[in-house]
Protein backbone atom coordinates (compact mmCIF):
# COMPACT_ATOMS: atom_id res chain seq x y z
CA UNK A 1 0.00 0.00 0.00
CA UNK A 2 3.04 2.44 1.14
CA UNK A 3 4.54 2.05 -2.62
CA UNK A 4 0.78 2.85 -4.12
CA UNK A 5 0.53 5.95 -2.14
CA UNK A 6 3.63 7.27 -3.19
CA UNK A 7 2.79 6.95 -6.29
CA UNK A 8 -0.11 8.49 -6.11
CA UNK A 9 1.34 11.29 -4.63
CA UNK A 10 3.95 11.76 -6.99
CA UNK A 11 1.42 11.95 -9.59
CA UNK A 12 -0.43 14.22 -7.56
CA UNK A 13 2.76 16.60 -7.78
CA UNK A 14 3.43 15.97 -11.03
CA UNK A 15 -0.48 17.25 -11.95
CA UNK A 16 -0.11 19.84 -9.43
CA UNK A 17 2.87 21.56 -11.09
CA UNK A 18 1.57 21.20 -14.37
CA UNK A 19 -1.60 22.28 -13.57
CA UNK A 20 -0.99 25.23 -10.65
CA UNK A 21 -5.02 25.50 -9.76
CA UNK A 22 -6.26 28.01 -7.19
CA UNK A 23 -4.23 28.32 -3.97
CA UNK A 24 -5.94 25.91 -0.97
CA UNK A 25 -7.56 23.70 -3.26
CA UNK A 26 -5.13 20.53 -2.53
CA UNK A 27 -5.69 21.13 1.12
CA UNK A 28 -9.34 21.83 0.90
CA UNK A 29 -10.09 18.15 -1.03
CA UNK A 30 -7.89 16.97 2.02
CA UNK A 31 -9.86 18.81 4.61
CA UNK A 32 -13.52 17.70 3.29
CA UNK A 33 -12.30 14.13 3.22
CA UNK A 34 -10.92 14.00 6.59
CA UNK A 35 -14.51 15.44 7.85
CA UNK A 36 -16.70 13.04 6.82
CA UNK A 37 -18.78 11.57 9.97
CA UNK A 38 -16.76 9.09 11.83
CA UNK A 39 -20.22 6.92 13.24
CA UNK A 40 -20.98 6.11 9.73
CA UNK A 41 -18.33 2.95 9.56
CA UNK A 42 -20.35 0.48 7.77
CA UNK A 43 -20.03 -0.71 3.94
CA UNK A 44 -17.78 2.15 2.27
CA UNK A 45 -17.08 4.21 4.92
CA UNK A 46 -15.62 1.41 7.32
CA UNK A 47 -12.91 1.69 5.00
CA UNK A 48 -12.07 5.62 5.24
CA UNK A 49 -9.48 4.16 7.93
CA UNK A 50 -7.28 8.09 9.12
CA UNK A 51 -4.53 6.76 6.79
CA UNK A 52 -6.65 5.73 4.02
CA UNK A 53 -8.14 9.30 4.38
CA UNK A 54 -4.84 11.00 3.30
CA UNK A 55 -4.32 8.46 0.87
CA UNK A 56 -8.36 9.18 -0.71
CA UNK A 57 -8.02 13.38 -0.16
CA UNK A 58 -4.59 12.35 -2.10
CA UNK A 59 -6.50 10.61 -5.34
CA UNK A 60 -9.20 13.22 -5.23
CA UNK A 61 -6.90 16.01 -5.57
CA UNK A 62 -5.50 14.55 -8.44
CA UNK A 63 -8.91 13.50 -10.24
CA UNK A 64 -10.06 17.04 -9.35
CA UNK A 65 -6.63 18.89 -11.12
CA UNK A 66 -6.84 16.38 -13.75
CA UNK A 67 -11.06 17.77 -14.77
CA UNK A 68 -10.06 21.57 -14.22
CA UNK A 69 -7.21 20.50 -16.70
CA UNK A 70 -9.40 18.66 -19.04
CA UNK A 71 -12.19 21.39 -18.89
CA UNK A 72 -9.57 23.75 -19.73
CA UNK A 73 -8.29 21.84 -22.53
CA UNK A 74 -12.02 21.39 -23.95
CA UNK A 75 -13.54 24.57 -23.60
CA UNK A 76 -10.42 26.56 -24.45
CA UNK A 77 -8.75 29.56 -22.39
CA UNK A 78 -11.07 31.46 -19.66
CA UNK A 79 -12.51 34.51 -21.53
CA UNK A 80 -12.92 37.73 -18.90
CA UNK A 81 -16.66 38.92 -18.73
CA UNK A 82 -17.00 42.49 -18.88
CA UNK A 83 -20.19 43.85 -17.08
CA UNK A 84 -22.51 45.43 -19.30
CA UNK A 85 -22.44 49.40 -18.94
CA UNK A 86 -24.93 51.48 -17.85
CA UNK A 87 -26.49 53.40 -20.10
CA UNK A 88 -24.73 57.14 -19.73
CA UNK A 89 -26.45 60.18 -19.17
CA UNK A 90 -27.42 62.42 -22.25
CA UNK A 91 -25.15 65.37 -22.99
CA UNK A 92 -26.61 68.78 -22.81
CA UNK A 93 -25.69 69.40 -25.81
CA UNK A 94 -26.92 73.63 -25.67
CA UNK A 95 -26.44 73.65 -21.90
CA UNK A 96 -29.38 73.80 -19.57
CA UNK A 97 -32.17 75.31 -21.23
CA UNK A 98 -34.76 78.67 -20.35
CA UNK A 99 -38.48 77.26 -19.55
CA UNK A 100 -41.21 77.27 -22.38
CA UNK A 101 -44.27 79.12 -21.35
CA UNK A 102 -47.65 80.76 -22.81
CA UNK A 103 -47.68 84.68 -23.39
CA UNK A 104 -50.57 85.47 -24.71
CA UNK A 105 -50.92 89.33 -25.55
CA UNK A 106 -53.82 90.59 -23.53
CA UNK A 107 -56.11 89.45 -21.18
CA UNK A 108 -58.25 86.77 -22.78
CA UNK A 109 -55.84 86.13 -25.54
CA UNK A 110 -57.51 88.11 -28.29
CA UNK A 111 -54.75 88.22 -31.57
CA UNK A 112 -54.32 84.22 -31.70
CA UNK A 113 -53.56 82.70 -34.84
CA UNK A 114 -56.00 81.07 -36.35
CA UNK A 115 -59.83 81.07 -36.82
CA UNK A 116 -60.63 79.37 -33.84
CA UNK A 117 -64.52 78.72 -32.77
CA UNK A 118 -63.40 78.83 -28.97
CA UNK A 119 -61.50 81.80 -26.75
CA UNK A 120 -58.48 81.22 -25.25
CA UNK A 121 -58.61 81.64 -21.42
CA UNK A 122 -55.46 82.22 -18.96
CA UNK A 123 -56.90 82.77 -16.14
CA UNK A 124 -57.81 81.53 -12.67
CA UNK A 125 -59.61 77.96 -12.92
CA UNK A 126 -60.17 74.72 -10.67
CA UNK A 127 -58.68 72.27 -12.97
CA UNK A 128 -58.89 68.53 -13.38
CA UNK A 129 -57.68 66.12 -15.03
CA UNK A 130 -59.59 63.45 -16.72
CA UNK A 131 -57.83 62.63 -20.27
CA UNK A 132 -55.83 60.00 -22.08
CA UNK A 133 -52.13 60.27 -21.59
CA UNK A 134 -50.09 59.94 -24.62
CA UNK A 135 -47.50 58.15 -25.58
CA UNK A 136 -44.42 60.03 -26.15
CA UNK A 137 -40.12 59.25 -26.77
CA UNK A 138 -37.71 58.91 -23.57
CA UNK A 139 -36.06 62.19 -25.34
CA UNK A 140 -36.10 64.56 -27.91
CA UNK A 141 -34.34 67.32 -30.32
CA UNK A 142 -34.24 70.87 -29.22
CA UNK A 143 -33.50 73.39 -32.37
CA UNK A 144 -31.28 76.02 -31.02
CA UNK A 145 -30.64 79.60 -33.92
CA UNK A 146 -29.80 82.70 -34.07
CA UNK A 147 -32.45 85.55 -33.83
CA UNK A 148 -32.43 87.71 -36.89
CA UNK A 149 -30.75 91.30 -36.63
CA UNK A 150 -31.68 93.88 -39.23
CA UNK A 151 -29.79 93.49 -41.48
CA UNK A 152 -30.86 89.62 -41.94
CA UNK A 153 -34.41 91.38 -42.18
CA UNK A 154 -33.65 93.93 -45.14
CA UNK A 155 -31.53 90.86 -46.82
CA UNK A 156 -35.36 88.93 -46.82
CA UNK A 157 -37.14 91.96 -47.71
CA UNK A 158 -34.71 92.35 -50.68
CA UNK A 159 -35.56 88.26 -51.88
CA UNK A 160 -38.83 90.12 -52.26
CA UNK A 161 -37.99 92.81 -53.92
CA UNK A 162 -39.04 95.19 -51.59
CA UNK A 163 -37.31 98.49 -50.40
CA UNK A 164 -37.40 100.26 -47.31
CA UNK A 165 -39.73 103.11 -46.39
CA UNK A 166 -39.53 105.99 -43.91
CA UNK A 167 -40.98 105.20 -40.89
CA UNK A 168 -42.31 106.87 -37.61
CA UNK A 169 -39.88 106.67 -34.46
CA UNK A 170 -42.26 105.35 -32.68
CA UNK A 171 -43.30 102.38 -34.73
CA UNK A 172 -40.84 99.26 -33.80
CA UNK A 173 -41.08 97.59 -36.85
CA UNK A 174 -39.36 97.84 -40.36
CA UNK A 175 -41.91 98.73 -43.11
CA UNK A 176 -41.07 97.31 -47.14
CA UNK A 177 -42.64 98.54 -50.22
CA UNK A 178 -43.06 95.57 -52.51
CA UNK A 179 -43.21 95.06 -56.35
CA UNK A 180 -46.72 94.23 -56.40
CA UNK A 181 -48.87 96.60 -54.51
CA UNK A 182 -48.32 94.94 -51.24
CA UNK A 183 -46.31 96.04 -47.91
CA UNK A 184 -43.95 94.05 -45.86
CA UNK A 185 -43.81 94.60 -42.45
CA UNK A 186 -41.21 92.38 -40.26
CA UNK A 187 -41.64 92.93 -36.27
CA UNK A 188 -38.43 92.36 -33.68
CA UNK A 189 -40.68 92.50 -30.54
CA UNK A 190 -43.88 90.10 -31.16
CA UNK A 191 -44.46 88.73 -27.96
CA UNK A 192 -47.03 86.11 -29.14
CA UNK A 193 -44.45 84.38 -31.34
CA UNK A 194 -41.32 84.97 -28.95
CA UNK A 195 -39.08 85.84 -32.26
CA UNK A 196 -39.17 88.10 -35.18
CA UNK A 197 -42.13 87.64 -37.49
CA UNK A 198 -42.83 88.97 -40.75
CA UNK A 199 -46.32 90.32 -42.31
CA UNK A 200 -46.72 90.76 -46.34
CA UNK A 201 -50.40 92.67 -46.68
CA UNK A 202 -52.19 93.89 -49.86
CA UNK A 203 -52.91 97.25 -49.56
CA UNK A 204 -56.70 96.67 -51.04
CA UNK A 205 -59.85 94.95 -49.53
CA UNK A 206 -61.27 91.60 -49.99
CA UNK A 207 -63.28 91.50 -53.26
CA UNK A 208 -67.32 90.78 -53.02
CA UNK A 209 -68.72 87.63 -51.77
CA UNK A 210 -68.34 84.76 -54.57
CA UNK A 211 -68.68 80.94 -54.39
CA UNK A 212 -65.57 79.86 -53.59
CA UNK A 213 -64.39 76.51 -51.40
CA UNK A 214 -61.62 75.69 -49.05
CA UNK A 215 -59.52 73.38 -51.17
CA UNK A 216 -59.57 76.21 -54.04
CA UNK A 217 -58.18 78.94 -51.05
CA UNK A 218 -55.38 76.47 -50.62
CA UNK A 219 -54.28 76.34 -53.87
CA UNK A 220 -54.13 79.94 -54.29
CA UNK A 221 -52.13 79.55 -50.84
CA UNK A 222 -49.43 77.42 -51.83
CA UNK A 223 -49.47 79.05 -55.62
CA UNK A 224 -48.13 82.41 -53.89
CA UNK A 225 -45.87 81.23 -51.64
CA UNK A 226 -43.79 79.32 -54.34
CA UNK A 227 -44.25 82.47 -56.39
CA UNK A 228 -42.79 84.62 -53.48
CA UNK A 229 -40.20 81.88 -52.32
CA UNK A 230 -41.81 80.92 -49.16
CA UNK A 231 -42.69 77.57 -49.63
CA UNK A 232 -41.57 76.10 -45.95
CA UNK A 233 -38.99 73.64 -45.92
CA UNK A 234 -40.38 72.11 -42.67
CA UNK A 235 -42.84 69.35 -42.75
CA UNK A 236 -46.19 71.10 -41.78
CA UNK A 237 -49.97 69.89 -41.65
CA UNK A 238 -52.58 72.58 -43.57
CA UNK A 239 -56.05 73.37 -41.92
CA UNK A 240 -58.43 75.68 -44.19
CA UNK A 241 -61.12 77.46 -42.15
CA UNK A 242 -63.24 80.51 -42.66
CA UNK A 243 -62.79 83.82 -40.60
CA UNK A 244 -66.25 85.03 -41.40
CA UNK A 245 -68.62 82.85 -41.50
CA UNK A 246 -71.43 85.42 -41.50
CA UNK A 247 -72.72 86.06 -45.31
CA UNK A 248 -73.22 89.83 -44.55
CA UNK A 249 -69.17 89.97 -44.23
CA UNK A 250 -66.75 89.45 -46.75
CA UNK A 251 -65.99 85.78 -46.84
CA UNK A 252 -62.54 85.18 -46.07
CA UNK A 253 -60.38 81.84 -45.85
CA UNK A 254 -57.34 81.21 -42.88
CA UNK A 255 -54.75 78.68 -44.91
CA UNK A 256 -52.66 77.40 -41.97
CA UNK A 257 -49.57 75.32 -42.59
CA UNK A 258 -48.83 74.13 -39.08
CA UNK A 259 -44.93 73.21 -38.90
CA UNK A 260 -45.18 69.30 -37.38
CA UNK A 261 -42.14 67.84 -36.16
CA UNK A 262 -41.67 63.71 -36.53
CA UNK A 263 -40.11 61.80 -33.19
CA UNK A 264 -40.12 58.78 -34.47
CA UNK A 265 -42.26 55.59 -34.04
CA UNK A 266 -45.07 57.70 -34.97
CA UNK A 267 -45.00 60.01 -32.76
CA UNK A 268 -45.26 63.88 -34.05
CA UNK A 269 -45.43 66.90 -32.23
CA UNK A 270 -46.80 70.23 -33.27
CA UNK A 271 -45.50 73.86 -33.46
CA UNK A 272 -47.60 76.57 -31.12
CA UNK A 273 -46.75 80.03 -30.80
CA UNK A 274 -47.01 82.13 -27.22
CA UNK A 275 -50.91 81.61 -27.28
CA UNK A 276 -51.57 78.23 -27.66
CA UNK A 277 -52.21 78.13 -31.57
CA UNK A 278 -50.86 76.72 -34.36
CA UNK A 279 -47.53 78.56 -35.75
CA UNK A 280 -46.01 78.42 -38.77
CA UNK A 281 -47.14 80.22 -41.85
CA UNK A 282 -50.69 82.05 -42.17
CA UNK A 283 -51.98 82.71 -45.62
CA UNK A 284 -55.74 84.55 -45.79
CA UNK A 285 -57.37 84.44 -49.00
CA UNK A 286 -60.70 85.90 -50.29
CA UNK A 287 -63.45 84.23 -52.17
CA UNK A 288 -61.90 85.45 -55.48
CA UNK A 289 -58.68 83.61 -54.61
CA UNK A 290 -56.63 86.87 -53.74
CA UNK A 291 -53.83 86.85 -51.35
CA UNK A 292 -54.75 89.27 -48.76
CA UNK A 293 -52.11 88.33 -45.87
CA UNK A 294 -49.00 86.21 -45.79
CA UNK A 295 -47.68 85.84 -42.01
CA UNK A 296 -44.71 84.01 -40.62
CA UNK A 297 -41.53 83.68 -38.63
CA UNK A 298 -37.98 85.10 -39.82
CA UNK A 299 -36.17 82.15 -38.74
CA UNK A 300 -32.35 81.85 -39.52
CA UNK A 301 -30.72 78.18 -39.81
CA UNK A 302 -31.29 75.56 -37.06
CA UNK A 303 -29.02 73.38 -35.44
CA UNK A 304 -30.52 70.02 -33.22
CA UNK A 305 -29.43 68.73 -30.48
CA UNK A 306 -31.53 66.04 -28.50
CA UNK A 307 -32.98 66.14 -24.66
CA UNK A 308 -34.48 63.97 -22.45
CA UNK A 309 -38.23 64.25 -21.94
CA UNK A 310 -40.65 63.89 -18.90
CA UNK A 311 -43.55 61.54 -19.03
CA UNK A 312 -46.45 62.95 -19.28
CA UNK A 313 -47.94 61.31 -16.44
CA UNK A 314 -45.53 62.83 -14.10
CA UNK A 315 -46.61 66.15 -14.78
CA UNK A 316 -50.16 65.99 -14.45
CA UNK A 317 -50.05 67.42 -11.03
CA UNK A 318 -48.21 70.65 -12.05
CA UNK A 319 -50.83 71.28 -14.66
CA UNK A 320 -53.78 71.38 -12.65
CA UNK A 321 -51.76 73.61 -10.40
CA UNK A 322 -50.79 75.78 -12.64
CA UNK A 323 -50.57 79.35 -11.86
CA UNK A 324 -52.69 81.67 -13.81
CA UNK A 325 -51.31 83.88 -16.56
CA UNK A 326 -53.71 86.67 -16.30
CA UNK A 327 -56.27 88.13 -13.77
CA UNK A 328 -60.05 87.44 -14.68
CA UNK A 329 -62.90 89.04 -13.06
CA UNK A 330 -65.69 86.83 -11.69
CA UNK A 331 -65.36 83.51 -10.12
CA UNK A 332 -62.73 80.91 -11.28
CA UNK A 333 -64.43 78.43 -13.57
CA UNK A 334 -64.27 74.49 -12.92
CA UNK A 335 -61.79 72.97 -15.40
CA UNK A 336 -62.03 69.66 -16.71
CA UNK A 337 -58.44 69.23 -18.47
CA UNK A 338 -58.95 66.62 -21.39
CA UNK A 339 -56.45 66.76 -23.52
CA UNK A 340 -52.43 66.70 -23.56
CA UNK A 341 -50.53 66.87 -26.82
CA UNK A 342 -46.68 66.92 -27.44
CA UNK A 343 -45.84 70.73 -28.79
CA UNK A 344 -42.87 73.11 -29.77
CA UNK A 345 -42.82 76.28 -28.95
CA UNK A 346 -40.07 79.00 -28.90
CA UNK A 347 -38.08 80.33 -26.30
CA UNK A 348 -35.85 83.13 -26.49
CA UNK A 349 -32.48 83.94 -24.08
CA UNK A 350 -29.81 86.60 -24.78
CA UNK A 351 -30.41 86.63 -28.58
CA UNK A 352 -30.67 83.40 -29.35
CA UNK A 353 -33.75 81.32 -29.78
CA UNK A 354 -34.37 77.49 -29.07
CA UNK A 355 -37.30 75.47 -30.33
CA UNK A 356 -38.38 73.78 -27.08
CA UNK A 357 -41.10 70.21 -26.66
CA UNK A 358 -43.58 70.99 -23.92
CA UNK A 359 -47.09 69.30 -23.10
CA UNK A 360 -50.25 71.80 -23.95
CA UNK A 361 -53.06 70.79 -21.45
CA UNK A 362 -56.37 72.28 -22.74
CA UNK A 363 -60.44 71.92 -21.53
CA UNK A 364 -63.14 73.86 -22.40
CA UNK A 365 -66.18 75.27 -20.23
CA UNK A 366 -69.39 78.06 -21.12
CA UNK A 367 -69.22 81.56 -19.60
CA UNK A 368 -72.03 83.66 -20.03
CA UNK A 369 -73.13 81.25 -23.28
CA UNK A 370 -69.62 81.13 -25.06
CA UNK A 371 -67.19 78.54 -25.06
CA UNK A 372 -63.70 79.44 -23.53
CA UNK A 373 -60.73 77.31 -23.79
CA UNK A 374 -58.24 76.73 -20.97
CA UNK A 375 -54.96 76.36 -21.98
CA UNK A 376 -51.95 75.08 -19.93
CA UNK A 377 -47.96 74.82 -20.89
CA UNK A 378 -46.08 72.64 -19.05
CA UNK A 379 -41.81 72.17 -19.96
CA UNK A 380 -41.52 68.46 -21.33
CA UNK A 381 -37.87 68.58 -21.09
CA UNK A 382 -36.55 67.26 -17.54
CA UNK A 383 -35.88 69.07 -14.90
CA UNK A 384 -32.18 68.95 -14.50
CA UNK A 385 -32.15 70.20 -18.61
CA UNK A 386 -33.75 73.48 -17.58
CA UNK A 387 -32.51 76.44 -15.72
Amino acid sequence: MADFEDKVKAAFDAEFERTRPRPGLRGRVIANAVATPRAQRRGFGAWLTPPRLALAGAAAAVLVVAGVGLRVATQGPTVAVKPTPTASPLVLAFGKLPQPGLHPPVGLGAGGGGASSVIPYFGPATMTWSGQLPKVPPSAPVYRFTLPTVADADAFAARLGATLQPSSPKDPDRIYRGPNGYQLRISFNSSVAGEPTYAIIRQSGPSPNRPFTEDAAHGAADAELAKLGLVPSWKSTVQVSRLNPSSDQPLIFVVQYQRVFPLGGGVVALEVDGNGDPSGIRVLVDSAGTILEIDGVLRQAEEPATYPLRAPSTIVNAAVNATPLTNESGPAPAVALTRVTLVYTVVESGGIGYMEPAYLFTGTFSRDGYPYEKRVLIPALGPSALR
